[in-house]
């Protein structure tokens, strides 16, 4: 199991950060990412694979005015 923002994901073998994000419908290009409470580059995203009970933790810019 994965944990993205406390919500349990299964753990996929080979997943790639970016590949993640994706799959639990977050846009990789607007997103900063906490991987067990380390900050991972986006340009790291697709070559930062996770591992079973990584913990994850996604941010998203809001705008406002």
């Amino acid at each position: 199991m994965i944990k993205v923002n406390a919500k349990e994901l299964s753990f996929v073998e080979n997943e790639s950060l970016y590949d993640l994000l994706e799959r639990a419908n977050f846009n990789p290009d607007f997103v900063a990412v906490e991987v067990d409470e380390e900050l991972v580059k986006r340009e790291n995203y697709k070559d930062y694979f996770l591992q079973d009970g990584s913990k994850v933790e996604v941010f998203s810019f809001v705008g406002g005015g």
